[in-house]
Order: C-alpha cells, then sequence, then structure tokens
C-alpha cells in the first residue's frame, strides 16, 4: 500500500542535529516530516554519549571499589556482573530515546515515519516503512542528517576476525580477559580505561607518535601515564600488519620503528576513528540516500 504526501520540510535522520531542527520547523508553522531508518536520537543517545558514559560510570564505581582499602574502606572482592552492567546501560537509553520519540510525535506539524529513504525526483522521496508498506512524499526543502559510521581499516587477515566496534562492544555479557584495540584516539582510550576496570588486561597499539594525535604533546603524554599507571599497555609508532586466529584467540602482528613482535589477545576493537558516509549515489536512474556505508 502507498500513501502520498506534501510536506513543506523532510528532515532524514532523527540524530542530534535531525531532532532539534524538525521540532524548530515545525514549531514555526511548516508542516515536517521525519524520517527514521532505525531508532530516534542518533549516535549521542543510543551508541555514543549516553550508553558510553553510563558504563564509564559502573567502570569508576569498580575502580573506586578497588581502591577502598586506601581509604580505610574494605569491601571485599570485586566481582563484576557484566550482564547487569549492559542491561542497566540499555535501560538508560530506551528511557532517554523513548523521551525523545515522545516528544517529536506529540509535536505539532510534525511527522514521524520509521523507514528507509529514497529519492524519486528532485523533490520527492519513496519511503520503505517498517511496519510495512511505501510512502511517496514531496517537500519544498530536504535536510539529511545521516551521521556517520566506525571505519574499517585496511588490514590483513581483519575480514576473518569477529572484532568489536564502538557499538558492539558495548553489548558484551562477559568481561573479555585481553582487549586489543586498534587507535589510540579518545573512542579507543575510553573503552580501554573502562574495561581496565572492569579488570580486562588491555593493550593499545596507536600508529602515530602519541595517543590522541590532535591534542598538544603534553596533555598525549599525561593522559598516558594516566593509563599506564591504570595498568595499560600502549604501543605507539606501531603499525598493525596482519591479524590472525591464535591460540589466545587473537593474534595481531605488529610493526615499530623497524622492530616486529606479536600480541595475543581475546578481543579486538576496531576504534580508527569515525567516516562519514556517502550521502546518497544514483541506482538504476534513481538517488539514493544511503546510512552506514
Amino acid at each position: 500500500m502507498s500513501t502520498q504526501q506534501h510536506y513543506d520540510a523532510i528532515v532524514i535522520g532523527s540524530g542530534q542535529a535531525g531532532t532539534p531542527l524538525c521540532t524548530a520547523l515545525a514549531g514555526a508553522g511548516l508542516r515536517t516530516a521525519l524520517i527514521e531508518r532505525e531508532h530516534v536520537g542518533g549516535t549521542c543517545i543510543n551508541e555514543g554519549c549516553t550508553p558510553t558514559k553510563t558504563m564509564v560510570a559502573s567502570g569508576r564505581v569498580a575502580y573506586l571499589a578497588r581502591r577502598g582499602a586506601d581509604y580505610g574502606v574494605h569491601t571485599g572482592d570485586i566481582r563484576i556482573d557484566m550482564e547487569r552492567v549492559r542491561q542497566r546501560k540499555r535501560d538508560i537509553v530506551t528511557s532517554f530515546r523513548s523521551g525523545s520519540q515522545t516528544r517529536i510525535e506529540n509535536t505539532r506539524n510534525l511527522d514521524l515515519l520509521f523507514g528507509e529513504a529514497s529519492y524519486t525526483g528532485s523533490k520527492s522521496v519513496a519511503v520503505t516503512l517498517r511496519s510495512g508498506g511505501r510512502a511517496e512524499l514531496t517537500a519544498d526543502r530536504y535536510f539529511l542528517n545521516t551521521g556517520a559510521r566506525p571505519s574499517v581499516p585496511k588490514l590483513d587477515g581483519l575480514s576473518d576476525i569477529p572484532f568489536l566496534n564502538s557499538t558492539s562492544i558495548m553489548e558484551l555479557g562477559a568481561v573479555p580477559e585481553h582487549l586489543l584495540i586498534l587507535g589510540g584516539g579518545y573512542i579507543g582510550l575510553e573503552f580501554g580505561q573502562m574495561f581496565r576496570r572492569f579488570g580486562s588486561q588491555v593493550t593499545v597499539v596507536q600508529m602515530g607518535a602519541q595517543l590522541l594525535s590532535r591534542e598538544d604533546p603534553d596533555v598525549a603524554q599525561e593522559i598516558a601515564k594516566i593509563l599506564e599507571q591504570d595498568g595499560i599497555t600502549v604501543h605507539l609508532n606501531a603499525n598493525a600488519k596482519r591479524i590472525s586466529k591464535g591460540a589466545g584467540g587473537i593474534r595481531l602482528e605488529v610493526e615499530q620503528l623497524g622492530h616486529g613482535f606479536s600480541i595475543s589477545g581475546s578481543h579486538l576493537l576496531v576504534a580508527t576513528g569515525n567516516v562519514e558516509p556517502r550521502r546518497c549515489r544514483r541506482e538504476n536512474g534513481q538517488a539514493r540516500i544511503h546510512r552506514g556505508e
């Protein structure tokens, strides 16, 4: 079943820009449609700020509990219930997402459609609705808020390894024995410290001469000191050359300043940054909006 409607404005993607924009447009009296393929809130609420900071808080509690004796507080053995950490994260994300979605649905002049959009003309789109059916929409103005995705480096053997990214690592139900991290940026270091506090052995492999390549060297050096005090191993000027399945789960071959060595780990987190997806491309004579590719 197909329906046809005209809007003053259509926003595609309900991330941190798309959500406030669509409500502002509707508030200004423009009949507006918001099209979202997966879930309201974009990366920040669902896979970024909200869930990571929730898990960071759990990691900090574990860290303080282990240091309790330093302050004269004896807590006994510390045990991490990763399934409970994960469920707490899911519950908070659901609460934030539901609140945002409710506000959108209650906004006058604003329609929320869940589905995937494809351009059918210069001012028209077709939406394959998640609930079934198809909607044909036209609009005078279009705004794309389709976000970014984790990058995947060209590394020999990586396609044969079930590696983690910044989203899938938050769905682990158990603490990794030894977490290998490719990338010394904010994402890699945040998860590295978090899982070290949960009890994992953590090794960071950074291609550059310092962690956090966009920061001043003195800042990066101090952060490296903090991580090393936490017990995290950091390899700088280290190029990952190949990865394969090994006795310990994963075997990563590294070259560092002309010297080669290998590291064994149980899990691999690829944290080499995010890339913008191609906003749209033509398929069968139509411009198709793409997200996450």
